[in-house]
């Protein structure tokens, strides 16, 4: 098993993210298309459900409504779109922006902003495939224990519940290393799509424990970071509270509901400055490591390629001598 120093690979990661300050665009833009989560609640109460009378006012809403309801959807789906392009763009300039600044080489946003671009269809590929993965996987394994919910066989499906759940956790912790190490190969080693998910599983195949040793090491560090946003909203939130108060006693509730809604636009935008310099850091752990894992093998490449190259210094001599004659 390698030994590998951890503390020195995060006191390097965040040398690199604070050194280079342009690197947090490109954190930027991972953070805009990190997505978010969306909740759906659903409520089969009978006391809850909605009366013949709502129900005709909430098609009433939607029928002199539906110009700007789909216009809604439109500009929400294009900015769904940017923000997920600009997601895989800033993903592969990172990796490439990084890489150099490890090994001492000059990059830019503009060099990295290049190979964020050459490289959007690998990654492209990768997310695509390994999200369809995991989605198909879920229709397998969840449609037999509807049928059988639906048939009341509950022993039966409460059995094959538990153990889809043992089958599906490993294969989401697998993927999201895949997801991680194919990324890397793909841009770092220069490979297409499918033979930088081969080596991506080579990878952790046989680093399985160093890798999970630093996911572990990610949850006092995400802490850390949730630390900070928390100590951030609290002092945002009694300075904000404390100017509508006397906004609200001075020029009444309309401006103070303006001055409360400045406060969350600038606990948002200070939300995602954190995100993006934590998808720095994140980052470059993750590309620090893998030359620690992944890079073992070179001398033994470089072995080979001197002891193939001996033999052609024997006939030098004997080309120097026709050249004499």
């Amino acid at each position: 098993m390698l030994k590998i120093n951890y503390l020195d690979i995060i006191k390097k990661a965040w040398a690199i993210t604070w050194k280079n300050r342009y690197l947090w665009w490109f954190g930027f833009f991972v953070a805009l298309g990190g997505g978010g989560s969306a909740n759906y609640f659903f409520n089969s109460d009978d006391e809850k459900k909605l009366n013949p009378a709502q129900n005709e006012k909430i098609l009433e809403f939607f029928s002199q409504n539906m110009s700007w309801i789909i216009t809604f959807i439109i500009i929400a789906f294009l900015l769904l779109i940017i923000f997920s392009i600009l997601n895989i763009i800033g993903r592969g300039a990172l990796i490439t922006s990084i890489e150099k600044n490890s090994q001492g080489q000059i990059a830019n946003f503009k060099s990295g902003w290049n190979s964020g671009k050459k490289n959007f269809w690998k990654i492209f590929y990768i997310n695509i495939f390994l999200s369809l993965f995991i989605f198909f996987t879920l229709i397998v394994l969840v449609a037999p224990l509807a049928v059988l919910f639906l048939n009341k066989n509950y022993i039966i499906g409460g059995v094959l519940s538990f153990l889809a759940v043992i089958i599906f956790i490993p294969l989401v912790i697998l993927v999201s290393y895949l997801r991680i190490y194919s990324y890397l190969y793909a841009v770092l080693g220069k490979l297409n799509f499918w033979p930088a998910l081969e080596n991506a599983y080579k990878l952790f195949a046989k680093n399985i424990w160093p890798s999970i040793i630093l996911s572990l090491i990610f949850i006092p560090l995400s802490f850390v970071f949730m630390l900070v946003i928390f100590t951030v909203l609290l002092i945002l939130f009694f300075i904000f509270l404390l100017l509508s108060g006397i906004v609200f006693w001075l020029f009444g509730k309309i401006t103070a509901i303006i001055i409360g809604a400045i406060g969350i636009t600038i606990f948002l935008l200070i939300l995602l400055f954190l995100q993006s310099i934590y998808a720095v850091f994140s980052q470059s752990i993750w590309i620090l490591f893998f030359h620690e894992i992944a890079t073992p093998k070179i001398p033994e490449e470089i072995v080979a390629t001197e002891t193939t190259t001996e033999p052609l210094q024997k006939p030098m001599p004997v080309i120097e001598v026709r050249k004499e004659n």
